[in-house]
């Protein structure tokens, strides 16, 4: 694939996912808002347990196969072998109705003692029962979403995600106002059926040969796919527990109150990364996993990844770290400013993030399952590591100090593990895209840290237009941009 081509297909596909994460995220943020008034604290508190309850249930139980699959069914196309396709996604099915037939049986014998662990007494137990249907039900379809993802097929993809939001919305809404706390499980249990009704629409479009597979073979070709998904899930462990000891932790010695600063301030800061890192995720990580063991090919395709990351992100972070002191009070209040110190190092810690985001995934694509739990392992330690012994010199900044100084270090680790995987090595391109965003980036941590009101704002807005008119720049030459608009008016 030609450069310009191949950078055409990055931006495209994430402007394609990008485009349905925006949407989904502000279909979600209204619906909360929604849900907060028709069922108020108790139940929202009520719904946010029984999804936490089946997600986890769902995450123990479903090997990651979801995840791990994404890598099989990209190889398989790659070889454009029918049949080697047709076998894989058949393994990829019936591993996905095993694992959902396991985790709902799971939810269904132990429905009594989950209430008791999540709600305090048993009178619960019938609703986790019911909703162990969901289980099954979002293991299918999420197995139909890994196929999507792993075919590359984006647009169909992000219909999905879209869609699946929407009718969500309009499923939820009637039926909290009318049964209000009653009504929640079955909301539940209709918007499974919903995602999973989008994802067999969309995912039956893709011709698939009928094979004849052993239950040896539906064994023996799933355990790849267990064998890496279960390193997603244990890194995914290690995640929620870091998470869920740094919050206790912070409680510990700040209290509740700096506890719902420090998680304002991570929201603000994953949720419009995800919407990037996510979007190029979703088409790259097939890419990836598909020329996975020619080595020359991932290099450039992680260079490639890395440029467009910096290219769209850049930009974002800059204005992000600007407009803190408006973002807090718009979407919080100004009692949670302390949030805005935290933030600052956070964003800064974001460009990293983004460097190390094309880099991680080689770990996965090389299918280097426990070299990904190692690298991840010590990313998370170092993290808590920072706030538990920073603590008592710079109090709940010291959060936003430790991101920004583990994800320099992790970037580090990964950029090592590369090198040893594929002997990657950083583009000329690269290493002038990184220099450049870098010294904007911390130009702009500088100036929001230590400029304020107008001053502050007149830095951040010369900074962000400089970055601008250089991604717009680059994007021109990488593109040809006014042909991508031409074309795409034409159609």
């Amino acid at each position: 694939m030609s450069g310009k081509v191949s950078y055409r297909q990055i931006i495209k596909s994430t402007g394609i996912i990008g485009g349905s994460q925006v949407i989904t995220i502000l279909v979600g943020i209204v619906s909360t808002k929604i849900v907060a008034i028709l069922l108020g604290p108790v139940g929202v508190g009520i719904s946010a347990i029984y999804q936490s309850t089946i997600d986890i249930i769902r995450s123990c139980t479903g090997f990651g196969i979801e995840f791990s699959a994404v890598r099989d069914v990209a190889e398989s196309s790659a070889s454009n072998d029918q049949e080697k396709i047709s076998k894989t996604v058949l393994v990829l099915r019936r591993w996905a109705l095993f694992t959902g037939s396991l985790g709902m049986l799971i939810a269904l014998v132990f429905c009594k003692p989950l209430s008791v662990y999540s709600f305090g007494d048993d009178s619960y137990a019938w609703g986790i029962a019911l909703l162990s249907l969901a289980i099954l039900i979002s293991s299918v379809a999420g197995a139909q979403g890994a196929l999507l993802q792993g075919m590359r097929q984006v647009s169909s993809l992000a219909q999905s995600k879209i869609y699946g939001a929407l009718i969500g919305f309009l499923i939820s809404i009637p039926i909290y106002f009318f049964y209000g706390n009653k009504g929640i499980v079955p909301a539940l249990l209709l918007n499974a059926f919903a995602a999973f009704g989008l994802s067999w629409f969309f995912a039956r479009k893709i011709p698939i040969q009928k094979v004849g597979l052993s239950l040896h073979e539906t064994v023996s070709g799933g355990m790849n796919m267990v064998k890496l998904g279960f390193f997603s899930v244990i890194t995914g462990l290690f995640m929620s527990a870091t998470m869920y000891i740094v919050r206790i932790y912070i409680a510990k010695k700040g209290g509740l109150d700096m506890v719902g600063t420090f998680m304002a301030a991570w929201k603000i800061s994953s949720i419009y990364l995800t919407a990037v890192l996510s979007a190029m995720g979703s088409d790259y990580f097939p890419r990836l996993s598909a020329v996975n063991e020619d080595n020359e090919a991932v290099s450039r395709l992680v260079n490639e990844q890395t440029e467009m990351a910096l290219l769209i992100a850049g930009p974002i972070i800059i204005v992000m770290i600007g407009l803190l002191p408006i973002i807090i009070p718009l979407l919080y209040s100004e009692k949670f400013f302390l949030a805005i110190q935290v933030l600052q190092w956070q964003l800064f810690g974001d460009f990293f993030k983004v460097v190390s985001f094309p880099l991680a995934f080689i770990i996965l694509a090389k299918a280097k399952g426990s070299v990904y739990i190692v690298t991840e392992g010590l990313g998370l330690l170092v993290y808590f590591l920072l706030i538990y012994f920073g603590w008592d010199y710079a109090g709940l900044e010291i959060t936003g100090i430790a991101f920004l100084l583990n994800y320099m270090f992790y970037l580090f680790i990964v950029y090592m593990v590369a090198r040893k995987l594929c002997d990657f090595l950083w583009s000329h391109k690269s290493l002038k895209y990184i220099f450049f965003y870098f010294i904007m980036i911390l130009l702009s941590f500088l100036g929001a840290k230590y400029f304020h009101g107008s001053v502050s704002y007149f830095v951040s807005a010369l900074l962000f237009f400089i970055a601008a008119f250089f991604s717009y720049r680059e994007l021109d030459m990488l593109l040809d941009l006014k042909k991508v608009i031409r074309d795409r008016f034409a159609k």
